[in-house]
């Protein structure tokens, strides 16, 4: 067979491995662990309150697993000055119904604006700016480091993923003294927790932080709005996609879970400030129940859905309580025994 022909060959075959791969395979639900993330500053920005808001996602929802940003921007208002009251109390509150808390720390959080810096830190020089964040993060371990809640540490979010958000200040050398000081402070532990980061599910290899993670979180969304092209749905793209890649990526990093799974509508503004008509385009109450069919499809440990403020919003700011019995529905279906 002649040099050309035979390279033609194999890269006809590689051509079409690859995504046969990706994009060929069967639906089957795959028993997990399922919770959510739950955002003060989101709360508060609907209208909730959080710590009420919280109790009802436990007492009602049933969740027990949960994401719980330190938010620097509340915890050190004033330099030096630290305030753990509201994340203790959710903490508490969490232990007190056996849940349990994977805590996320550091300057780029879950929820926009993403960039959680306090205003007085943002006026200091680079070199400044790494030591004071470090010391929140420290205190901040330093204090919630026996709480019974916590079963794990996420340090950052995202960091990597810079297309759409930069945080000044937060570069790979700092997030990796923060990963190692938590990392090391875990191994002087007789039980010592996991130290999570996170990155994009969709643009991202999944394997920058390979050997200074214990695993990794993604995100999934499934229906986004663009500027150019109006709402996107991956109606194509299978849950066995995601479930693949974090097979091939976890040669590197293992366990990879989804850490932020689109339950909420996506819009470039606002939610309290967007029509409901427009709302619905990326989340419908059939959209929702998609979703969460989805969810189970994927073949991960654990799925940490991103959205429980807004239906709690729906249900006591809209009168719509469709999205949070939905929800309800859910986690009363599909606990792990």
């Amino acid at each position: 067979m002649a040099p050309k022909k035979r390279w033609f060959i194999l890269l006809a075959t590689i051509v079409l491995v690859i995504p046969a791969f990706f994009l060929i395979g069967w639906p089957r639900e795959y028993p997990k662990e399922y919770g959510v993330t739950w955002s003060s500053p989101y709360a508060w920005d609907l209208g909730l309150n959080p710590n009420d808001g919280l109790r009802q996602v436990l007492d009602d929802l049933g969740v027990r697993r949960f994401r719980i940003p330190a938010y620097w921007t509340d915890i050190e208002r004033e330099q030096g000055k630290y305030d753990f009251t509201i994340l203790r109390e959710q903490l508490d509150m969490i232990a007190e119904r056996k849940g349990n808390v994977i805590l996320a720390v550091g300057s780029r959080l879950p929820r926009w604006p993403e960039c959680w810096v306090p205003d007085w830190a943002m006026q200091v020089d680079p070199a400044t700016r790494r030591v004071v964040q470090l010391a929140y993060l420290q205190k901040t371990y330093e204090m919630f480091k026996d709480h019974p809640s916590i079963t794990g540490w996420q340090v950052e979010n995202e960091a990597n993923f810079t297309l759409y958000v930069y945080c000044k200040g937060l570069d790979k050398k700092l997030v990796l003294e923060e990963l190692r000081y938590v990392r090391g402070e875990e191994a002087k532990r007789k039980d010592p927790r996991p130290v999570y980061t996170t990155d994009s599910g969709e643009l991202s290899l999944w394997v920058d932080w390979a050997g200074e993670v214990d695993g990794l979180g993604v995100s999934l969304y499934r229906a986004v709005m663009n500027p150019w092209f109006g709402v996107i749905k991956y109606w194509f793209v299978p849950p066995w996609t995601y479930s693949r890649k974090a097979w091939l990526a976890g040669f590197f990093v293992h366990p990879i879970f989804v850490s932020e799974f689109q339950m909420e509508p996506w819009s470039d503004h606002p939610l309290q400030n967007t029509s409901l008509d427009d709302q619905y385009q990326t989340l419908s109450i059939d959209q929702m129940r998609k979703n969460f069919t989805y969810a189970k499809r994927v073949e991960m440990p654990a799925v940490d859905f991103w959205g429980a403020e807004w239906w709690l919003w729906m249900r006591d700011n809209k009168g719509n309580p469709e999205f949070w019995n939905e929800a309800k529905r859910f986690f009363g279906e599909n606990r792990l025994p």
